[in-house]
């Protein structure tokens, strides 16, 4: 439901007005004076803003200004007001407003305009909804569910130049499970997505901190960041997710390393790097170590 504020000091015209929009089934919340407006459209979730000019302190030119400073996305806003002169008109325009309705109100020509303006605050707030979930999407792995490579990279720019201006720890660990393709070619594709999710969803579960990141990184590899943890405590976790894949207990007949799933684990350390690509070269050499070794284990690039 549209959510109006309603901005009119007389008493009498305030109900008035909260009537005639309340009829069309929009909710109303009034206020008496500027002031009083700018307190409740700070605290509610005010879609559309029905304001009178003539409001004694903050008039309604200046409250529509102060109202457009405290929010950045746009919201309609309709003038109530006797003059309607071009400068008054162009004044109020400039001033952030979108509409003009002349006082003695017109019951029908308020409801239209109230109507017209809903409309469009509909469709930007189904928008702002459609592109935040096309957000939401696009850095998703859909199979998975967990961040995907473009999120990863994102991050991994962030934590690590934060790691080199602070001066702090940041640890990579890149994770491949063992011999997956002949897993996939054995078991079939289905049962290989539904591993691969089990495996995210348990590598994820094992990560304590809320800005510890377990990312996809391409096919059968996923990647974790642990930042600000020293490399004791970054073994300490990679043992965990280790155990934790192999805990899964799937079986995989086909492996020439274990009669279940099981993973390799490369990591490397952003201190001794001076770019974000050096660090993943790093962890990917550790990893191809893990793997020459009879995978099932973790190694840490020296």
């Amino acid at each position: 439901m549209t959510t109006t504020l309603v901005v009119e000091d007389s008493p009498a015209m305030r109900a008035l007005t909260c009537d005639i929009i309340e009829n069309i089934g929009f909710k109303t919340i009034a206020a008496e004076s500027g002031e009083e407006a700018l307190d409740l459209f700070q605290k509610h979730p005010i879609d559309l803003v029905v304001l009178d000019v003539g409001l004694p302190g903050i008039d309604g030119f200046e409250t529509c200004r102060k109202m457009r400073q405290v929010r950045e996305d746009w919201f309609p806003v309709v003038y109530l007001s006797a003059s309607s002169s071009d400068e008054y008109v162009i004044e109020g325009l400039e001033a952030g407003g979108d509409a003009y309705v002349n006082k003695p109100v017109n019951t029908n020509v308020l409801q239209s305009i109230v109507r017209a303006m809903g409309r469009i605050s509909d469709m930007k707030n189904k928008l702002a909804a459609a592109n935040a979930q096309l957000e939401q999407l696009a850095s998703i792995d859909g199979l998975t569910q967990i961040p995907n490579r473009r999120s990863f990279d994102d991050a991994l720019e962030r934590y690590w130049r934060q790691a080199q201006r602070n001066k702090t720890d940041l640890g990579l660990l890149l994770i491949d499970v063992d011999h997956f393709k002949p897993y996939n070619d054995n078991y079939g594709h289905l049962q290989g997505d539904d591993t691969l999710q089990q495996v995210a969803k348990r590598l994820k579960s094992k990560l304590l901190r809320p800005f510890d990141m377990c990312a996809r990184y391409g096919g059968e590899e996923f990647a974790v960041l642990l930042p600000e943890v020293n490399r004791e405590g970054t073994l300490f976790v990679a043992k965990r997710l280790l155990k934790a894949i192999q805990t899964l207990a799937i079986p995989h007949e086909y492996s020439t390393t274990s009669d279940h799933i099981t993973a390799s684990i490369g990591i490397a350390f952003a201190q001794s790097t001076d770019s974000t690509d050096q660090l993943i070269k790093n962890a990917d050499k550790a990893l191809y170590q893990a793997k020459e070794a009879g995978r099932n284990q973790l190694k840490v690039f020296e």
